[in-house]
């Protein structure tokens, strides 16, 4: 189990706090050879009745996400990794179950042929998360719904699973496809910090910083903010 805190900026409380957390977290490597950003795609698996957007625009402390997740703007053949993700949250705490998944999956998916998609070789875990994954989509109904873009600048503590991520641009559509459509809507917001951590405490120096620049912690969806504006000349009944 982790724990998420997330805190809204300005631009000049990004600039300012990315400046900071650099001199004390690396930049992630898996984004040094994009610029230190890369994309995140996701398209996210809902009920008829938005049952997850629901949960959060409701307080549930209890919820839960299911997505497709890509690190490329939209999808294409050279796209280098697939991942089925469920995430559970508990309030703050949370936990990711994904499991990687290859192109061939991801048209069985789309097209229902799960046998097909079951038939391949994986490791127990992966078994395990897959069936769960099909399990939710069957039982509740689910069905491919949203799809939601954001650029990413991350970083990560070397001594500690510490992760500190900046989201911008988010953008969202009503689609079913991680092809990217035409007209994606910009969901016009601040910038999103979130930290990610699975210790009691943080460390001294992000809570110092946190202090500093009197910052508190937010509930921002990007998913619930996301339906909502897509949802805003038929609005969503609460």
């Amino acid at each position: 189990m982790r724990f998420e805190f997330k805190y809204i900026l300005d631009p000049p409380q990004e600039q300012a706090l990315r400046s900071v957390v650099s001199r004390f977290a690396a930049p992630d490597p898996s984004a040094a050879k994009r610029g230190g950003w890369y994309p995140v795609t996701s398209l996210y698996f809902d009920t008829p009745q938005l049952m997850d957007y629901y949960d959060k625009s409701g307080g549930y402390l209890m919820r839960k996400k299911l997505r497709v997740r890509i690190y490329e703007p939209s999808l294409c053949p050279e796209t280098p990794e697939i991942w089925l993700e469920i995430k559970k949250k508990y309030d703050m705490a949370f936990e990711k179950d994904r499991v990687l998944i290859s192109h061939a999956d991801w048209r069985h998916l789309q097209t229902r042929q799960y046998t097909k998609l079951l038939s391949a070789e994986r490791s127990k875990r992966d078994t395990a998360v897959l069936n769960q994954f099909l399990w939710y989509l069957l039982q509740e109904g689910r069905r491919p719904a949203f799809f939601i873009r954001y650029k990413r600048w991350p970083y990560h503590d070397p001594n500690s699973d510490l992760r500190i991520t900046f989201d911008s641009n988010l953008e969202a559509y009503t689609h079913s496809s991680l092809q990217e459509p035409q007209f994606p809507k910009r969901i016009k917001h601040g910038v999103i910090m979130e930290i990610k951590f699975s210790r009691d405490t943080l460390p001294g120096w992000l809570a110092s910083i946190l202090r500093m620049y009197n910052l508190s912690r937010d509930s921002f969806s990007k998913y619930g903010v996301s339906v909502e504006r897509l949802r805003s000349y038929n609005t969503l009944p609460r």
